[in-house]
């Protein structure tokens, strides 16, 4: 009996072990616990779609329905519900939106499962932020229609960023480039699906070449931009009239690629994450005047997303500083003031102040009054149709 029950007690660790381990990749983000899963699309997991032992399963269904939500894996595992799962939090904790300043549309802030949308409305708010929003990092449809809950009209929501990723996770840069990709079929479904209804603004942010960032990325990776897939996605905002948010770095050949994109359908807008993200004034200045659907996003051109280790090692990167503005930058943003738009592509409240400050004072304050204004919201309130 003694040997029975030791043999009995040790198969069920091993095989709670081998749960835990398997579930490592899901434990701070309940969202993706059931994307993963999820293979009908309906925001939850049935048995069914359910590959481990049904004990495991009847745990984590705490009201007994058959079904695991996000919630569910997040009271599991005894961390708080990020976007909007807590019923504890309304919108009032945010506060009101403090506009004694010009208000800014903040064009680079993405949805994250580890931010509730309430903290990130508190940030808005305090920091005179009306709108906000792009793709979201993780979590595809539920985190962007918790935000939507949440933010109302201030969100902008884009979409597509997690789902790209996880086609290039599978198949690589072959898959970012065929139209016939099924996942790629099936996000193009989903986009037109909430272009349809109302819910997006966008697509993106699309990594096309961020070739030259972080090598510690795993996002890193460099695509032809002007591939099927792209032409599909710039096809699918022209007819919405929305924007694609495009990441590409400043390569030859990936600008050629863009400046073909750009071509390709030129009632297309394309919203050019970080300006490139490593080029000089003139360079982008040259691409604005070829092509008059791309706009430049500044976000991660200055601190504190752009660290003081990459701006020591590539000083040209940053932008403007919490007090001063670049020269040549500040002639081609009053040069061309309707092409420019604010963002923090930060995550955390600290950080979100802290790159609002610098752009308040290190940008908009060295830009004349008009073109402060256009920079700040009026550009990304005309190009976005935000109300």
């Amino acid at each position: 009996m003694y040997k029975k029950s030791t043999i009995s007690l040790l198969a069920t660790l091993a095989i709670g072990l081998n749960v835990a381990l398997s579930s490592v990749a899901w434990a701070k983000d309940p969202n993706m616990a059931v994307q993963t899963k999820d293979r009908n699309g309906d925001g939850k997991v049935s048995f069914d779609e359910w590959d481990k032992p049904e004990f495991v399963f009847n745990k984590i269904d705490f009201n007994g329905d058959g079904y695991l939500t996000a919630q569910e894996f997040a009271k599991k595992w005894g961390i708080p519900m990020s976007g909007g799962g807590s019923n504890a939090r309304s919108v009032a904790d945010a506060g009101s939106l403090d506009d004694t300043s010009v208000i800014i549309a903040d064009v680079h802030m993405h949805p994250h499962p580890n931010n509730h949308p309430i903290d990130q409305l508190t940030w808005m708010n305090r920091n005179g932020v009306k709108w906000a929003g792009l793709g979201e990092m993780l979590g595809g449809r539920s985190v962007r229609e918790n935000y939507r809950q949440t933010l109302g009209n201030r969100y902008i929501p884009f979409g597509g960023q997690s789902a790209l990723n996880q086609i290039f996770f599978k198949y690589g840069v072959s898959g970012l480039e065929d139209e016939n990709n099924p996942m790629f079929r099936d996000l193009m479904t989903e986009l037109k699906q909430d272009f349809d209804s109302g819910k997006l603004k966008g697509i993106g942010e699309v990594f096309g070449d961020n070739s030259n960032g972080n090598p510690k990325s795993k996002i890193k990776r460099k695509t032809n931009v002007y591939a099927p897939t792209y032409k599909g996605m710039i096809d699918l905002v022209a007819k919405y009239g929305g924007a694609l948010s495009i990441h590409v770095d400043w390569n030859r050949d990936s600008i050629a690629h863009l400046e073909s994109l750009a071509d390709y359908n030129t009632d297309g807008n394309i919203i050019w994450a970080h300006c490139g993200g490593n080029t000089h004034a003139n360079d982008v200045r040259k691409v604005l005047q070829r092509h008059g659907n791309i706009y430049c996003d500044l976000s991660a051109r200055h601190k504190p997303k752009l660290t003081s280790r990459i701006v020591k090692k590539k000083p040209h990167q940053e932008i403007f500083t919490s007090y001063s503005l670049n020269s040549g930058w500040k002639d081609l943003i009053e040069e061309m003031p309707d092409r420019f738009m604010v963002g923090t592509d930060t995550k955390g409240g600290a950080k979100y102040d802290k790159g609002i400050s610098n752009i308040r004072n290190g940008l908009l304050a060295n830009l004349s009054q008009e073109t402060a204004e256009k920079v700040a919201y009026k550009n990304a309130q005309r190009l976005l149709n935000l109300h």
